[in-house]
């Protein structure tokens, strides 16, 4: 809840005044702006575990309030995508003196205080609210419902055997992005530290390759700020790898770093910092786009930079320069010199099964370029093409996707809007997020 909600006459005013509006018939906004209505003293949604493995059972939802705390009166609200209301939870108990009350399944949660079939939520995006008679005292939205009831932009999904959890426990910014993060489910007790603790696992996006040049805005105070959200969402330490050059010292302590469309060509010393990154346990992931993607006119666009000078444009490049990347040799993945302008969209959708794929069933190309799978394993593909592929490289993990714009939530940088919204897309959500912690080693 706001700190002003917490204690003082100014707290218990502005509760009494969201109180009266509630009477007069005035709700809170429905989507990203709402701001809870609780007071001092009242509990929070606090883990929610929707989706296990196989079939359903087990699931939970852990409220976290004061010790002692009737429950008399209090009910969960569940929402589908749309925000339509599609299941009650009459609560009743007191919160015991752990903190945590936990709405179980069935038996077998162990830590349970209330039983209660109703906590199998729906798996994709919806949306839950903690209510005391009609005032909304908690909300989480999760997924990216068309419709949301949470607060601030939504947590992520799971994905089958994890849980949302909030960190720290009982804390509440009103962005449930901020607020939840993925991992193991931990009925009435602790989640773990903040996600600001050291020690987390970083993710870097490249900037250093002119990824934001002309009409591309691959940046995470940009077009990929939703993915960047997405990802602290999961727990990761996300930031942004600046510069004019990828340098071993640049990648030290990074899990994973994200290349998405770069526009200017890696030198003989970059490839071979990102090649002994990549034997040494890190995760590379590279997004492409079509050829003549040349955003800064300089002669060169995403696929040449990964893939090498294809002897054209620009009339002369440095020896040290013309092989680029070359992640086709290193890596065993190659955006493919195939794809044109005037390749149609595409959607792509899985080609075998793999943890990357949960929760995916297809996401679209725009425009992109299909990938060449050398060495490896071959995701997701349409019309014969593979356009997300994986490889093992030594200690570490590399990944190719064929379209930048995937993973765009169409808010550009200087505040003006792209030509494409892609990010709300469930999939395309649930790819750019398990991706990232497949390279990370966590899936």
């Amino acid at each position: 809840m706001p700190s002003f909600f917490r204690s003082g006459r100014s707290g218990a005013l502005l509760a009494s005044v969201s109180l009266w509006l509630w009477a007069c018939g005035q709700l809170p906004a429905q989507g990203g702006s709402l701001q809870a209505q609780a007071a001092a003293g009242e509990p929070v949604i606090n883990e929610v575990f929707y989706d296990s493995a196989g079939t359903d059972a087990g699931t939970f939802i852990e409220l976290r309030g004061p010790a002692g705390k009737s429950l008399s009166g209090y009910t969960l609200a569940a929402y589908d995508t749309a925000g339509t209301q599609y299941r009650t939870i009459t609560l009743s108990g007191t919160i015991p003196a752990s903190g945590y009350f936990v709405i179980a399944q069935d038996t077998t949660v162990a830590a349970r205080n209330l039983v209660n079939a109703g906590t199998d939520l729906n798996n994709g995006s919806a949306s839950l609210r903690l209510l005391s008679g009609s005032a909304v005292i908690d909300a989480l939205a999760y997924g990216t419902p068309t419709t949301g009831r949470g607060e601030g932009n939504p947590a992520p999904t799971t994905g089958a055997g994890s849980a949302l959890a909030r960190v720290p426990d009982g804390t509440d910014t009103n962005a449930n992005s901020v607020d939840f993060r993925v991992q193991a489910a931990t009925p009435g007790a602790g989640n773990g530290a903040a996600t600001s603790t050291p020690g987390l696992k970083k993710v870097l996006f490249d900037l250093t390759k002119a990824e934001d040049a002309g009409n591309a805005d691959w940046r995470i105070d940009g077009a990929y700020s939703d993915y960047a959200s997405a990802l602290r969402g999961l727990g990761y330490s996300v930031g942004t790898l600046s510069g004019t050059a990828v340098t071993a010292s640049a990648l030290s302590g990074v899990s994973v770093l994200v290349i998405a469309e770069p526009q200017n060509p890696f030198s003989d010393a970059e490839r071979a910092a990102l090649q002994t990154f990549v034997q040494n346990g890190g995760g590379l992931f590279m997004i492409t786009d079509h050829r003549d993607s040349d955003r800064n006119s300089n002669g060169w666009d995403s696929p040449e930079v990964f893939d090498g000078w294809d002897g054209s444009t620009p009339a002369s490049v440095s020896t040290s320069l013309q092989a680029s990347l070359n992640s086709d040799s290193i890596f065993g993945l190659r955006a493919s010199f195939n794809s044109s302008f005037s390749d149609p969209v595409y959607t792509a959708t899985p080609l075998t099964t793999h943890p990357i794929l949960n929760g995916v069933s297809s996401a679209g190309i725009y425009v992109g370029t299909s990938v060449d799978v050398l060495s490896g394993t071959a995701l997701m593909g349409s019309g014969g093409k593979t356009y997300l592929g994986i490889h093992s490289v030594g200690s570490g993990r590399v990944a190719m996707w064929g379209d930048s714009s995937t993973f765009s939530d169409n808010t550009y940088s200087d505040g003006s809007a792209g030509s494409y919204n892609n990010w709300p897309n469930l999939s395309n959500a649930a790819l750019g997020r398990n991706v990232v912690r497949w390279l990370a080693g966590d899936l």
